[in-house]
């Protein structure tokens, strides 16, 4: 071997250890803000993180069952929550391509026993939230058929379909229904012979009748058997649908990105058919998607970053939602510095929702807050809108009123815009301090009008007429 290809090789050996030894140092710092999380926010679930090639890191903490005797494994099924809905969702763009449906048609060409304003509703309505139905009643134990009474004892829709959006279930059950009718197959054994299958989703299973089970599932979920709302899957598994997502397996990368990016009445971010949500760099281009779910004491969250190539698929069954955003920030900021040569990368801060639970055991929030707000201004604490949005929330829902509008306070001084001013008017309505949720209504609206969020508009100028009403 000649100077020249003993330099290259060395090089090669010395870029592969660089990189073994950043991501044993990436697995050793997840290790410890799992078990961080466990300890100060009780986090009980599954972590998942990987790239385009395979995982790169999966463990399990805390206990499967109620009574905490069991311990939590990789090997456990969580019911994802909304997260569920992209099965609907990509069977009927399946559909589509193959001709059977055009998004067009009205649902009544398939479901003819629905009630006259079915009418009006297209399959695009349903795919993207805008068809004017409510929310369904998750009474203990139902199954479809229960479902499909609460829909036809619908009256009237919320408004003229297309011309609002309305976040639910009932659209998610009329998708499976109409799957069922055109591939003569009930929506259990199709789902999981052609999307769960061709996903390589080998633990996945779908409900359709409520004595149904499986072993390995984790305790905190509702027995429900509903088609196209009921499934359960490990965090592999998920990640075995992402990928399937975006390696043309399912649906065309060109149908997917358009059913991510055009625009969606539920606000800007929002993907138009339900992938949940999305971002773009300075090209336009889409890259981040996520989405999360809840069912109901469990909680799914799905991230993919595609600009790093990095996959987080996180569960957990501790009732507590907040974590599984926090754990995502804080792993996907580790990453990029895991990436760089050692002496470069910068510790990162546990997530401040962490440091707020432990201070306020033993102090009282005025001094808490004021301190989290000299390091916001300083850069002692990284945090973001979303986690102080949801850390005020919490607090209300613990009765700790003044605590929450306490906090709601510094988020919209800190991170003034629309949906902070949304959230801060919203709260303040609860506590009735009307005057209050006035001014920042109105201040939200200006900036709802800056943003171009004809969403968020609409919820603040409904906001300030029950407002005007009180005062």
């Amino acid at each position: 071997m000649n100077l020249l290809n003993r330099i290259v090789t060395l090089c090669a050996l010395l870029i592969c250890l660089t990189n073994v030894q950043a991501q044993t140092k990436f697995t050793e710092n997840v290790d410890q803000v799992v078990a961080e999380a466990n300890k100060i926010v009780n986090f009980n679930g599954t972590i998942l993180i990987a790239n385009s090639a395979g995982v790169i890191y999966q463990s399990s903490i805390g206990f499967a069952d109620k009574e905490e005797k069991t311990p939590l494994t990789n090997e456990y099924r969580f019911a994802p929550g909304s997260i569920i809905k992209e099965f609907t969702t990509v069977a009927l763009m399946r559909l589509e391509a193959k001709g059977k449906i055009n998004y067009h048609d009205k649902i009544t060409k398939y479901l003819t026993d629905l009630p006259a304003w079915a009418n009006d509703i297209t399959i695009e309505h349903l795919l993207t939230h805008t068809n004017g139905l409510g929310e369904m009643n998750y009474i203990t134990g139902i199954e479809t058929a229960g479902v499909v009474e609460q829909i036809k004892a619908v009256k009237k829709l919320k408004y003229q379909p297309g011309e609002g959006f309305s976040y639910g279930n009932f659209v998610t059950v009329l998708r499976a229904l109409i799957i069922e009718k055109i591939t003569n197959s009930d929506y259990k054994t199709y789902i999981e012979k052609d999307l769960f299958a061709l996903s390589k989703m080998t633990t996945a299973f779908a409900r359709d009748d409520i004595n149904d089970s499986a072993p390995l599932m984790a305790f905190g979920e509702k027995p429900l058997a509903i088609d196209g709302v009921t499934a359960y899957m490990t965090a592999f598994d998920i990640y075995q649908w992402e990928r399937a997502l975006w390696t043309n397996r399912l649906i065309s990368n060109e149908a997917f990105k358009k059913a991510l990016l055009t625009p969606s009445k539920g606000g800007p971010g929002r993907a138009y058919f339900d992938f949940g949500f999305y971002s773009t760099n300075k090209e336009g281009e889409i890259s981040s998607v996520w989405h999360d779910g809840t069912y109901p004491k469990h909680y799914a969250l799905k991230y993919y970053d595609i600009e790093k190539d990095l996959f987080i698929i996180l569960l957990s069954r501790d009732g507590r939602r907040a974590t599984l955003k926090e754990l995502r920030s804080y792993i996907s900021t580790l990453f990029t510095n895991s990436t760089l040569p050692t002496v470069e990368q910068k510790k990162v801060s546990l997530p401040v929702s962490w440091w707020l639970k432990e201070q306020l055991k033993v102090r009282g929030y005025a001094e808490v807050f004021a301190e989290l707000s000299l390091g916001i201004k300083n850069g002692t604490f990284v945090t973001n809108e979303t986690e102080l949005t949801t850390n005020a929330y919490n607090l209300l829902s613990d009765k700790k009123y003044l605590a929450g509008l306490a906090l709601m306070k510094e988020t919209v001084t800190h991170f003034p815009s629309a949906n902070a001013y949304d959230s801060y008017v919203e709260l303040l309505l609860r506590a009735q301090q009307y005057k209050e949720a006035k001014s920042a209504a109105e201040r939200g609206i200006t900036l709802a009008k800056k943003e171009n969020n004809t969403f968020l508009l609409g919820r603040l100028v409904e906001f300030l007429n029950i407002i005007d009403k009180k005062l």
